[in-house]
């Protein structure tokens, strides 16, 4: 069948079928006027149970059921201070949902039929897991987990070819300028720390075998101060039963490391980290400030917001928009171990390094000198509200989310009551925590580049605290 166009009556032209968006924002009367944004509307957090069961995990169930499935969320402290702790637990985390008992292979097959799927990672403090399943899966989704969590036998087979690829993969990943930059960073910051590592080092994944694996499995995969997070079309209290029902073998009173505790990081020393023939330069800046829980933490958030912490900041907009000197640019906390620091970042072309830093420096110096106005305050409060907002929307945001405040030490409802935090934090509460932490010459750093080009134009970039030096590494 072919279409053929409508056609008018009166004049035998084509008959149109639809209106442009301007005809559509328009009334005879004139302009049609946008409905106000619900700027004061308040997110109600769904019910949960948080509950520790007898083994010491700790489940927190809510009912969220957008879609009929379930996310899960999982956090096993991994801490560790070795190289070679980090070895093995990177090796773990990749083959915890490979190998295992003949009865995995029937819940695997089970798995595929359903629709469940898991997966594992490892970052410096955790062992992070996450899931989704259709809802009546649930179950399949608990036991294959619980099945990972209990038997830690892989083979030694697959332990060599895991090392294999993984050897060929840290050759290419720690020639990244970003990871070079990062543990440059850290490095600076806190000396050798390995318990901060976070890209293994070839060496010690070469070494790892399925025994030590194993090992590592049973000191450490254990229930107390675990944290499981479950999300979705599901009964929050029939949730934990299912858990308690599936991890009842799952025990052992386990060891559970301590982050290392990291030295004082030295203010204002940036140092220069040559990279031969870079065309691209990495600027890191950190500097540590006040913990999630401290009272001015709020405040804080919005400061760094204001400044560089999504694309209307100002330091994107001058650095990026303005001046056109960065790739990237942007600013926000990290967290290294148990220390949060304000970081920023800056990704340039080697001409404009030195030109990118006195910029940088320059707007730290602004955030003390003109502290945020009432209106990039209220712009940085709604972005930032309404991002938590549309994380919360989702299943899978809501269980990140949820998963996230309680790893940094927060109860759950965290999600919900610390966008209220944000709506009563005053101006001058903002104009302070810019002028305690945004110091330009309290900040030390790296900047990772070609050392030839550009020694001699960073070596006075910044004026006063703002010199670099060479890199001692």
């Amino acid at each position: 069948m072919i279409d053929t166009p409508l056609v008018r009556a009166s004049s035998g032209e084509p008959a149109r079928t639809h209106r442009s968006a301007e005809e559509i924002g328009r009334t005879a009367a004139g302009p049609r006027a946008l409905p106000a944004l619900d700027v004061r509307r308040r997110y109600t957090s769904p019910a949960m149970v948080d509950t520790v069961l007898p083994n010491g995990l700790r489940v927190i169930a809510t009912r969220h059921p957008s879609i009929p499935m379930v996310e899960m969320r999982m956090s096993v402290p991994f801490a560790g201070a070795t190289f070679e702790h980090a070895a093995t637990a990177e090796v773990l985390a990749t083959t915890l949902f490979r190998e295992g008992p003949p009865s995995r292979e029937r819940t695997d097959a089970a798995m595929g039929r359903h629709g469940v799927t898991l997966a594992a990672s490892r970052s410096s403090r955790w062992l992070h897991i996450s899931g989704s399943a259709p809802g009546h899966a649930l179950g399949t989704l608990l036991g294959t987990l619980a099945d990972a969590l209990t038997h830690g036998s892989p083979d030694e087979e697959e332990i060599r070819q895991v090392r294999l690829r993984m050897v060929r993969q840290i050759s290419v990943i720690r020639a990244q300028p970003q990871v070079i930059a990062q543990e440059a960073l850290l490095a600076l910051c806190y000396g050798e720390m390995p318990g901060l590592q976070e890209v293994p080092f070839a060496a010690p994944v070469e070494a790892v075998t399925a025994e030590s694996v194993r090992v590592l499995h049973s000191a450490l995969v254990r229930p107390r101060g675990t944290a499981l997070v479950l999300v979705g079309d599901l009964d929050p209290e029939r949730a934990v039963d299912l858990v308690t029902a599936a991890t009842e073998d799952w025990g052992g009173a386990g060891t559970i490391t301590a982050p290392a505790t990291l030295p004082p990081a030295p203010g204002g020393r940036v140092a220069l980290v040559p990279r031969a023939d870079a065309v691209q330069s990495q600027i890191r800046l950190v500097r540590p400030v006040v913990a999630r829980t401290d009272d001015r933490f709020p405040a804080l958030s919005l400061a760094s917001l204001v400044f560089g912490g999504y694309f209307s900041s100002r330091l994107v907009a001058n650095l990026r928009e303005v001046k056109g000197l960065a790739y990237r640019a942007d600013a926000g906390f990290q967290d290294h171990l148990d220390r949060l620091v304000v970081g920023i970042e800056a990704d340039t072309a080697t001409e404009a390094t030195a030109q990118a830093y006195r910029e940088i420096r320059a707007e730290l110096g602004r955030m003390v000198g003109d502290p945020p106005s009432a209106a990039e305050i209220d712009a940085a409060r709604e972005y930032t509200i309404g991002m938590a907002m549309l994380a919360l929307s989702s299943q899978a945001g809501f269980a990140t989310s949820v998963m996230t405040a309680v790893s940094l030490g927060h109860e759950p409802e965290r999600v919900t009551t610390f966008p209220e935090l944000l709506r009563t934090v005053t101006r001058g509460q903002v104009a302070e925590a810019a002028r305690e932490f945004f110091d330009p010459d309290a900040f030390s750093g790296v900047i990772v580049g070609d050392e030839d080009k550009l020694a001699s134009l960073l070596s006075a970039a910044g004026g006063g605290g703002g010199t670099v030096s060479a890199s001692s590494s």
